[in-house]
C-alpha cells in the first residue's frame, strides 16, 4: 500500500507541470458481499481527493486517495436472549481512474471514467451486545476481523462511472467498483466486496 502512496505522489508531483485540477468528494456507497456471506448489504460514506492531470484536451488520469466507513447493525431474538450485532469497517482507498470528458453545454461538462482502486482495511470490527431478559445479564464482546489470517485486508476493484462538472466548480458523479480479488484465504468460500457508489465533489 505503500508503494501504491508513492507512486501516487509521484504521478500528482509531475502532473504539476501540465494542466491539472485538484477535487474534493464526500458520497454514499452501499458495498456489497458476495461470497462467505453472499448478498450481505452494508452502509457506506466516503472522503477524500483526486487530483486529474489533463493529458489531452479531452483525456485525463485521476489519481486520489480516500477514506471510507462502512457499516451494517443487526438485532435477532432467540427465547429470552437478544443479540445486537455492529459490523464496522474502515478503508483506504488509492484510484487511478483515466478519464473523457467533453462539454455539454458553455458550463456544463460530462465525464466518463474507468480504472482500478487499491483498497486497504486499516481496521474491520464486529461488536456483539447480548442482553438475557429475565436474569439481566449484559455481555460485550468485540472482535478483530482482520486476527484471522483467512480474512486478507488488501483488495484491488475495477470500475467506472460517469460525472457531470458544473462551471469548472461542482460535480456530480455515479459509479461501480467491483472487488477483482478473493479476500477470503481459505478455500472453502470466496470473499468478493462490490459497491455502488455516489456523491458530490467540489473542484479547485
Amino acid at each position: 500500500m505503500k508503494k501504491v502512496l508513492a507512486l501516487v505522489a509521484a504521478v500528482m508531483l509531475l502532473g504539476g507541470t501540465a494542466m491539472a485540477q485538484a477535487s474534493f468528494g464526500v458520497g454514499y456507497m452501499n458495498p456489497n458481499y458476495q461470497g462467505a456471506n453472499d448478498g450481505e448489504t452494508l452502509t457506506g460514506f466516503y472522503a477524500g481527493f483526486d487530483y486529474n492531470i489533463h493529458l489531452s484536451e479531452n483525456f485525463g488520469i485521476a489519481p486520489g486517495v480516500y477514506y471510507s466507513y462502512q457499516f451494517k447493525n443487526t438485532e435477532s431474538t432467540l427465547a429470552t436472549l437478544t443479540t445486537k450485532t455492529a459490523f464496522t469497517e474502515h478503508y483506504i482507498g488509492v484510484p487511478v481512474n483515466l478519464n473523457y470528458s467533453f462539454k455539454l453545454a458553455p458550463d456544463f461538462a460530462l465525464s466518463i471514467y474507468a480504472g482500478p482502486t487499491f483498497s486497504y482495511g486499516v481496521l474491520s470490527s464486529t461488536k456483539i451486545h447480548a442482553n438475557e431478559s429475565i436474569t439481566g445479564i449484559n455481555t460485550d464482546n468485540t472482535v478483530n476481523n482482520y486476527d484471522d489470517d483467512n480474512y486478507k485486508p488488501f483488495d484491488v476493484l475495477i470500475g467506472g462511472g460517469v460525472a457531470f462538472d458544473y462551471a469548472e466548480m461542482f460535480r456530480v458523479n455515479i459509479g461501480y467498483n467491483y472487488g477483482i480479488l478473493d479476500r477470503n484465504a481459505s478455500d472453502n468460500a470466496s470473499y468478493n466486496r462490490s459497491y455502488l457508489h455516489m456523491g458530490v465533489a467540489y473542484l479547485f
